[in-house]
């Protein structure tokens, strides 16, 4: 007969909290040897298998869903093994895929409105760079380096709403990268030039007008006189925003090229002519302003169009 001390028995048992079948393993013999020597000693003994998991549905969705805590944190906290955690979550439907678990930051989907939408697409096309971080990924990422903080502040109020926004420091030359991390909703930014169609008809515009002057405009006042510039290399999409601003009855809207390639960052030369659509008469700068001032968000936007029409008021609008 197999002789095991009944009192090691209790001690790992009781005060080192070793299951029966390490006993049993430890001991060479099997799992109901080492039960039945328990018993004899009227050892109170606990429950077989994986403690039952005390946590409601509600509790693990919040957990998961809500606080976005990955199925190894949450098994920590609870106590109990990670498989436990998703084999639940499974049962409930709620397991993420890959690319979704890697989101560590709460986001929020687009409003969905059209106005805000042409709003997004003029300002994207003018100065943001837009793609996912990997070819499964959920997750759209705009980024863009400026010098101006008020470029930045601008696009940190346009998506921190929506998902996270990382910014770093200013680099030797003054320069801020701004990235923003967003959801799929996002995703008709990705090819928003395919877009420029549809923001650019009836009400929308405007809004689009206004997205595209908040990156790529310039409103200032030049030998006393009060002007609206348009710069990109994209000389059709000028022509396109000229012949919009004609329908709306804004006149004397001029498109030029530019005479020569300017240096730009790094003393490179531009490597094609840089095209320019200008307004300077007073008549069709205040209805251009009239039109853009509730859609426009940047800070200095807003604050040239007032020195602007500042100006307009102070010559008269007589004689254009």
């Amino acid at each position: 007969m197999l002789k095991i001390p009944l009192d090691e028995i209790l001690d790992l048992y009781v005060n080192k909290k070793m299951s029966s079948g390490k006993i049993a393993e430890k001991y060479g013999c099997c799992k109901a040897t080492i039960l039945k020597r328990l018993r004899a000693t009227k050892v109170n003994l606990r429950p077989c298998g994986v403690p039952r998991l005390k946590v409601s549905d509600k509790e693990l969705k919040a957990f998961y869903l809500d606080k976005n805590l990955s199925t190894w944190k949450i098994a920590e906290l609870l106590k109990c093994g990670r498989s436990t955690i998703h084999r639940k979550l499974t049962k409930l439907g709620l397991v993420k895929d890959i690319s979704t678990a890697h989101v560590k930051y709460p986001r929020k989907p687009f409003a969905e409105n059209d106005n805000e939408k042409a709003y997004l697409i003029g300002f994207t096309v003018g100065d943001l760079r837009v793609r996912k971080t990997g070819r499964k990924s959920r997750t759209i990422r705009i980024d863009c380096g400026s010098t101006k903080k008020e470029q930045i502040d601008l696009i940190y109020s346009l998506f921190s709403r929506y998902g996270r926004v990382w910014l770093s420091k200013t680099n030797a030359s003054g320069k801020i990268q701004i990235e923003a991390f967003l959801d799929e909703s996002f995703g008709f930014l990705l090819d928003c030039r395919q877009k420029i169609s549809w923001a650019t008809q009836g009400k929308l515009f405007t809004p689009f007008l206004a997205g595209f002057t908040d990156a790529e405009g310039s409103i200032f006042i030049t030998n006393g006189k009060a002007a609206y510039s348009l710069g990109n290399y994209d000389n059709k999409l000028l022509e396109l925003i000229r012949m919009r601003l004609l329908e709306c009855g804004i006149e004397s809207v001029h498109l030029y090229r530019a005479r020569k390639r300017y240096l730009i960052a790094g003393g490179y030369r531009q490597r094609q002519r840089y095209w320019h659509l200008k307004i300077s008469r007073k008549a069709s700068l205040l209805k251009l302003f009239n039109m853009l001032s509730p859609y426009i968000k940047h800070k200095k936007r807003k604050e040239d169009i007032q020195k602007a029409l500042g100006n307009i008021t102070l010559r008269g609008i007589e004689n254009g």
